[in-house]
């Protein structure tokens, strides 16, 4: 296919922007926009996070961390505050069940068991 050929010379009647303003209104005057505390616009960017009103739960853990850093709490509290995984849990309660006091049972059959080697000793002796 031939292309066609377009002319070269351009019009100078149609123009891409109209140079002319629109007419304001007097009824509504523009004025300047004034960024300043109080004014009209707030400017983009601005962080507003904290007048959002946020889940109970965020609200929570926030008030929570504040709290511990302007409270002096005793070391004796404080040490509940981080807890074990479960694998350092079952040593702990491991060694714990080796260092618990024994019961009424128990304490009655281990002296039950030293007074029959007494009796041993003894028979044995005579």
């Amino acid at each position: 296919m031939p292309k066609s050929k377009k002319s070269k010379t351009k019009s100078s009647s149609k123009k891409p922007y109209s140079s002319s303003k629109p007419k304001a209104d007097p009824l509504f005057p523009s004025r300047k926009r004034v960024f300043r505390l109080g004014q009209d616009v707030l400017p983009t960017g601005r962080d507003l996070g904290r007048y959002v009103k946020w889940p109970r739960y965020v609200r929570l853990q926030r008030q929570k961390k504040v709290l511990y850093q302007r409270l002096k709490v005793p070391p004796s509290i404080h040490q509940f505050t981080n807890t074990l995984n479960k694998n350092e849990a079952t040593e702990v309660f491991k060694l714990l069940e080796k260092m618990r006091p024994e019961t009424k049972a128990d304490k009655k059959q281990r002296l039950q068991k030293v007074a029959e080697s007494k009796v041993r000793i003894a028979f044995f002796n005579n």
